[in-house]
């Protein structure tokens, strides 16, 4: 292997880990989407019901959302995550009922539907990025393939992987997760849109308990993903190192004929 080999295929390696982990979170977050996020589990698990019963009479645009069962809450969520999917369209729409179907009034106000779309066009964002790793993945698996370059050390990219998730999940721990949401949230979206609401103004923060929603929906998203890095690339390995084992097998060899003298 020459000089430049050494070094081109680690960066390739690297690489082809990195895009393997976006590729598995982009495949987690469209699993976890399915399902709400479990929202309807999280909502006895984080006492939303409860939360809403005390910020719920609190709220100064909305009424009445302490009235709403744990039914109606997961219809409500449900209604984001289908919306947020699809460009924000209907966020207007999604209106809140008592459990005898008298309806109580229009979920969000005009702040929160902004930022909504404004989450909307991220998840847009980031599902063309999640695309482009799982193209470049696939290129590099073809690459191996043709053994155009060395399969990596399947180990190696595990450890690799986890440990800069481990790191990662640390310092969210150290500088704190709300800290981090702030942060993060202060990073994305524009200057002059709101996305910070007390509950006394937000009947979607109530829904959400946000922060509190969103770290356990982090680390669920988290874990799934690394399950599916995984898992791609034990199949990945063994279907290379099952074809590389063919394509060098005896049986598949030419052999020379050698001419008398």
């Amino acid at each position: 292997m020459t000089t430049s080999n050494k070094l081109i295929t680690p960066i390739c390696w690297v690489l082809y880990s990195l895009c393997g982990l976006i590729t598995a979170f982009l495949f987690s977050w469209i699993i976890l989407a399915q399902f709400n996020f479990g929202y309807s589990w999280l909502h006895n698990t984080l006492q939303i019901q409860q939360h809403a019963d005390k910020y719920g009479p609190q709220n100064r645009y909305r009424k009445n959302f302490q009235f709403t069962n744990s039914q109606e809450k997961i219809r409500l969520f449900a209604a984001i995550n289908t919306s947020i999917h699809n460009h924000g369209a209907g966020l207007s729409a999604i209106k809140y009922t008592h459990p005898n179907g008298k309806e109580l009034g229009t979920l969000l106000h005009h702040a929160e539907i902004i930022h909504l779309k404004d989450v909307a066009n991220l998840l847009d964002v980031l599902k063309i990025m999640g695309l482009v790793a799982c193209v470049i993945w696939l290129t590099f698996v073809t690459l191996f393939s043709l053994r155009k370059i060395p399969i990596p050390n399947f180990k190696q990219q595990i450890l690799g992987i986890t440990a800069f998730v481990s790191v990662s999940s640390l310092l969210v721990l150290l500088i704190g997760p709300v800290s981090v949401f702030y942060a993060f949230h202060e990073w994305i979206f524009p200057e002059d849109h709101k996305w910070f609401f007390y509950y006394q103004e937000s009947l979607m923060t109530i829904l959400m308990k946000a922060p509190d929603l969103f770290g356990v929906i982090a680390i669920l998203l988290t874990c799934l993903a690394m399950v599916i890095f995984i898992a791609m690339n034990i199949t990945t390995n063994q279907t290379l190192s099952y074809f590389t084992k063919e394509h060098t097998s005896p049986r598949n060899r030419k052999h020379s004929k050698i001419k008398p003298s």
